[in-house]
C-alpha cells in the first residue's frame, strides 16, 4: 500500500503543479475532495471512490443560520481501508493527528453514502 499512496501522491502533485506534496495539501479548499477522488480514480483503477460524510470538530453555520457538526466529503478505499488524500480540505473543521498522512487514523468520523 505504502507504493500506492506514493505514487498516488506524485500524481496529484504534478497534475496540480505543486512543489510538493506539503504545498499540495496547504493549498487545498473546502470542495476540492470532489477533483482530487476524481482525479485518483482515473488514474488508479483499483481503488474505489466514496461520498459520504464526515463528522467535524469545529462546527459550521449553513446558508439556514443552523449549526452543523457533518461535512460532505469524497475519499477513497482500498482493500478496506479508508485513504484521505484531501486531508487538508477539512484542516478548518478536523484536528486530524496527521493532515499529510493520506491514511485515516479515525475512521469513525467517516460516513459513506455511495461508492463509485
Amino acid at each position: 500500500m505504502v507504493n500506492l499512496i506514493e505514487d498516488i501522491k506524485a500524481m496529484l502533485v504534478e497534475e496540480n503543479g505543486d512543489d510538493s506534496w506539503e504545498d499540495f495539501v496547504d493549498s487545498q479548499e473546502v470542495g476540492d475532495c470532489q477533483w482530487i477522488v476524481d482525479s485518483i480514480k482515473q488514474s488508479f483503477s483499483q481503488v474505489t471512490s466514496i461520498f459520504g460524510e464526515v463528522d467535524i470538530d469545529e462546527p459550521y453555520i449553513d446558508e439556514d443560520g443552523d449549526e452543523q457538526f457533518i461535512m460532505t466529503h469524497h475519499w477513497i478505499k482500498y482493500k478496506g481501508k479508508i485513504l484521505d488524500f484531501s486531508k487538508g480540505t477539512l484542516q478548518e473543521y478536523i484536528d486530524f493527528m496527521d493532515i499529510y498522512d493520506p491514511v485515516v487514523d479515525n475512521s469513525s468520523i467517516y460516513h459513506a453514502r455511495r461508492s463509485e
